[in-house]
């Protein structure tokens, strides 16, 4: 069992809108790949306010997942972030994450504590040696050095019986190959909740349970958020999903924020032509029998040697050839709180900041 780490204070602090819990500014991760490099995340911008979730969609390889583990500063060692992270602590500082020792103090009392991540595939989320209890009291008791044996076990049952799992006095003592896919994943989720993290970080977390549990998920975790107030950042190529879940939403592709605006905006105004495919490309209850699914032609490129033009173009049904793909698409504003990048929308006024 690990040491309980107590936090450091940092100097050097920051200012953000006194609403939001983590502002995303100018955010470039890139990834070192032999003699080359992949430039996952290029630009990005985004803010969260306390309680409310934000939705990341893209396709497989746009860098939404790169994105969120750069929060957590988990990224592995080949990636190299410039830009700036800000978060607002428990405590009320502003710290900037990506200037931090990502294995320092400071970090790791953050880590799990006040952001906590929610992985896509539960079943390798555990250690197959340590029962189920004993790792959700491990966290308890890193980041509480008051915690006792006796009061984190009494915090895990509570937590596993707010997440649903029946039985809890019994569960606690199982081991993960004990627990059915649907309830590695509440007991994922009851890991994450155990030391109140303010931020929650869901990266497709129910990519690997069939519909039936997706929609028990789905359903726990937005009445958790109620229950504790949490912001959540929902990573998901299903936009269903982000439909039920989200407030606002980032669509990104080829590791830019391509379009952004509330759920409303985007499902009932969609500006971007990559917008318009994703929503394009979902089943409709009243679609003929054999008419079929339409189609984005191609696949998101490698992020290698990219040109100052829209990522888009080469895929765009409404490229203008001699603009989209020679120059660099600023963001337009269509409407307010709404912004695309699409040169379609020039007229409109530029967002600045």
């Amino acid at each position: 069992m690990m040491k309980p780490f107590r936090k450091k204070e940092l100097e050097t602090t920051y200012e953000i809108a006194p609403e939001h819990i983590l502002e995303v500014k100018d955010l470039h991760v890139r990834i070192a790949v032999d003699d080359y490099d992949l430039h996952a995340v290029r630009g990005v911008n985004f803010s969260l306010k306390k309680g409310e979730t934000l939705g990341l969609v893209g396709e497989s390889g746009c860098g939404k997942s790169v994105t969120s583990k750069e929060i957590l500063g988990i990224n592995p060692g080949n990636c190299r972030s410039e830009g700036q992270i800000l978060y607002r602590t428990k405590s009320g500082k502003v710290l900037n994450l990506l200037e931090l020792d990502r294995d320092g103090t400071v970090y790791r009392a953050i880590r799990g504590a006040e952001i906590s991540m929610i992985f896509q595939e539960p079943m390798t989320a555990f250690s197959p040696l340590y029962t189920i209890g004993n790792q959700l009291a491990e966290i308890i008791t890193l980041h509480d050095p008051k915690a006792t044996k006796a009061s984190a076990r009494q915090r895990v049952l509570e937590m596993l019986r707010k997440v649903g799992i029946a039985n809890p006095e019994k569960r606690i003592d199982q081991y993960p190959h004990e627990f059915s896919g649907g309830m590695l994943q509440r007991a994922l989720i009851a890991m994450m909740l155990c030391c109140d993290p303010d931020l929650l970080i869901a990266d497709e977390p129910t990519t690997a349970l069939d519909v039936t549990i997706q929609a028990q998920i789905l359903d726990l975790m937005r009445s958790l958020q109620k229950e504790f107030g949490m912001s959540i950042l929902f990573i998901t190529h299903d936009l269903g999903t982000v439909a039920n879940m989200c407030d606002n939403v980032a669509v990104m592709y080829l590791g830019e924020i391509v379009e952004y605006g509330t759920v409303r905006q985007i499902f009932h105004n969609p500006q971007h032509p990559y917008t318009r495919g994703l929503l394009r490309s979902l089943p409709k209850m009243d679609q003929v029998r054999d008419e079929k699914l339409y189609i984005i032609n191609g696949v998101v490129p490698l992020p290698v040697g990219l040109q100052a033009n829209c990522g888009f173009h080469d895929r765009c049904e409404e490229c203008i050839a001699g603009r989209c793909d020679t120059q660099e698409i600023p963001e337009f504003e269509a409407e307010p709180g709404h912004m695309v990048r699409c040169i379609k929308l020039e007229k409109q006024e530029v967002h600045h900041g």
